[in-house]
C-alpha cells in the first residue's frame, strides 16, 4: 500500500475541518497577526492532501500499465 494515499486523505480531512472553521468562525483570529490562520492553513492542507492523492493515483496507474 502506498503511504501517500492515507496521508493524502488525512491532510484533506483535517484541511477541510480547518477551512470550515476559518470560514464559519471568522472572529477566531490570531491576535498578533490579525489573520485567519485556520482558513489559510486549512486551504494549504487541502491542496497538499490533494497533491498527495494525485501522486498516489499517478503511481498506481503507472504500476498497472507495466
Amino acid at each position: 500500500m502506498d503511504l501517500r494515499t492515507p496521508s493524502g486523505w488525512f491532510f484533506l480531512l483535517i484541511g477541510l475541518i480547518l477551512t470550515s472553521l476559518g470560514l464559519f468562525t471568522p472572529q477566531l483570529r490570531a491576535p498578533l497577526l490579525n489573520a485567519n490562520v485556520n482558513l489559510y492553513c486549512g486551504l494549504f492542507m487541502v491542496l497538499f492532501g490533494g497533491f498527495l492523492l494525485l501522486l498516489a493515483a499517478r503511481s498506481k496507474r503507472g504500476r498497472e500499465s507495466r
